[in-house]
């Protein structure tokens, strides 16, 4: 056995602060995800030794002993990434190998022994196996109970079935055994382990051994039907820790040894848009059948990070679009420019005006009574159809009269006008910090909506038609509904003003020529107060 340390961490240098969070986090389950060549994959690799050196609790024999189970969809593609990565820093010659056996299409198992000074312990002895394995298309509970290790690492996590995460967790902790372990090193990592569960809600019996049990995962950005989203920023499951790298033109972007900017842009200009999107800027990808209407959408930027309050004082605006699904958005216009999407709310199929209304009502009764309701806007076509001459009401007649509220059709339905009256609360912060739009994190429609499945058609996709066709799904009534409260506060001539001047001052546009149009708005509106 050497007297160096196998890992020389002085030379190993995090990729970036992303990074550095990502190997120093002790779980249960953490994912990396950044572009590519951001340093997440040898930042896997170095992760499970670091544990081992640093923190994995000393038996009784003075040895540290670990068992990392890495991963892969496939043994090939294992190869091809992972492994090479494991052995440009742990060849199999490398000076500490005791065993090395498996390769090509089957298991590899690399055993490693060194020595390392732990701070308040001393001189340690590490005993370290990594692991390979390849899910296929085998029975994934089948698969995994062949394990008993440390920890687990899921190279390329989002090419695994969203079960596994929780179910190699359950395979850790299990090496080495409890009668192993130094009593001493068995409360200190029990008591890092209430910690944890604290923060998670959970709760433990009195004197309950906590064994570290840890699973980290490293991937590109996937497509936002993927379980990496779901769980890590929708649903923000407990225990699943997200280091989210910066994407690779930013400024903030990590490895720049590994992978200079130059080598991006370059990406950025021979790839599709719908790579460069994930590979390059470190977003969630779009499905692959339409373009999106939004591009502009960054979901770092305009997703709030946690629940959105109305803020007091200030009057709420609502917006409706009927159709086979309805759907309606609360939203609040503020002095400075900014829009909040407070909430979203939408029908199933085939509900009608009475039903969306209660809906409405149970809304603003419990997240908004109190609060003024400046404007209605609504889709132009829903105050059509009624009989007239026999007092019939349309059905956005009718939900006004329910909501005893003066909703008014939007100044036009045409799709550009309409996309632009939006797209303007998507551009450039307001004063460098404040974002122009900020989105509650519970509208699912409208977030997923903006960040893949709110997008045009095939042919209109394709450029084979001259009609701006959106796809109509269920992420289409609450986006039509955004659009109508925001044209309807903006005036039709408001939002062909600011196009018009392309970034340019006010002097391009004289503002007198918006205030009349503006004024005709708010008179035709009526303030209501909730009870």
């Amino acid at each position: 056995m050497g007297e160096k340390p196998a890992i020389d961490f002085q030379r190993y240098k995090p990729p970036g602060p992303v990074g550095a969070a990502f190997l120093n986090s002790l779980g249960p389950i953490d994912t990396i995800m950044g572009p590519a060549g951001s340093g997440k994959t040898v930042a896997s690799v170095y992760k499970g030794p670091k544990l081992a050196a640093e923190y994995l609790p000393v038996c009784k024999d003075g040895w540290v002993r670990v068992r990392v189970a890495c991963i892969r969809d496939t043994y090939r593609d294992f190869a091809r990434t992972a492994l090479d990565s494991w052995h440009d820093a742990f060849p199999k010659d490398h000076p500490f190998t005791v065993h090395y056996e498996g390769g090509q299409d089957r298991p590899v198992k690399h055993r490693l022994q060194w020595k390392a000074n732990r701070p308040g312990a001393g001189e340690i002895k590490i005993d370290f196996e990594m692991q390979t394995g390849a899910i296929g298309d085998e029975n994934i509970e089948k698969f995994i109970k062949g394990y008993q290790v440390t920890a687990a690492w899921l190279n390329e996590c989002d090419m695994l079935n969203e079960r596994v995460p929780s179910l190699m967790l359950q395979r850790t902790g299990r090496y080495p055994s409890v009668d192993m372990i130094a009593p001493s090193e068995l409360e200190r990592v029990s008591k890092d382990g209430r910690k944890a569960f604290e923060l998670m809600g959970m709760t433990w019996e009195p004197g309950e051994i906590i064994l570290p049990r840890m699973v980290w995962c490293d991937c590109n950005p996937p497509d936002l039907g993927n379980w990496v989203y779901k769980y890590h920023v929708k649903e923000k499951k407990p225990g699943f820790n997200f280091f989210w790298q910066p994407g690779g033109l930013t400024a903030e972007a990590e490895n720049r040894v590994g992978k200079p900017r130059s080598s991006y842009e370059l990406e950025l200009a021979t790839q599709t848009e719908y790579d460069t999107q994930r590979l390059v800027h470190s977003e969630f990808g779009y499905a692959r059948d339409g373009k999106p209407v939004y591009p502009e959408f960054n979901l770092r930027r305009h997703r709030a990070s946690g629940r959105l309050l109305p803020r007091e004082g200030l009057p709420i605006a609502i917006g409706l679009d009927a159709g086979g699904c309805p759907a309606a958005v609360i939203v609040q216009f503020l002095p400075n420019g900014q829009l909040l999407i407070l909430r979203e709310i939408c029908a199933q199929p085939g509900t009608g005006a009475s039903r969306f209304s209660e809906m409405i009502l149970e809304v603003l009764l419990k997240d908004f009574a109190g609060f003024p309701i400046s404007e209605a806007w609504a889709d132009p076509s829903a105050f059509w159809g009624a009989d007239k001459q026999n007092d019939e009401l349309s059905f956005m007649e009718t939900v006004a009269r329910a909501l005893t509220l003066n909703i008014m059709p939007a100044p036009s339905n045409e799709p550009s006008i309409r996309h632009d009256a939006v797209r303007w609360y998507l551009g450039a912060p307001i004063d460098g910090n404040t974002e122009r739009m900020q989105i509650d994190p519970g509208n699912d429609m409208i977030i997923g909506g903006f960040a893949a499945h709110y997008k045009l058609t095939k042919q209109a996709s394709a450029g084979e038609t001259d009609v701006l066709a959106v796809k109509k799904n269920m992420y289409s009534h609450p986006h039509d509904a955004l659009q109508y409260v925001c044209l309807g506060h903006r005036g039709r001539y408001g939002v062909i003003d600011d196009a018009a001047k392309l970034g340019r001052p006010d002097n391009v546009v004289g503002m007198r020529q918006r205030r009349p149009q503006q004024s005709v708005n708010r008179d035709r509106m009526q303030d209501t107060k909730l009870w």
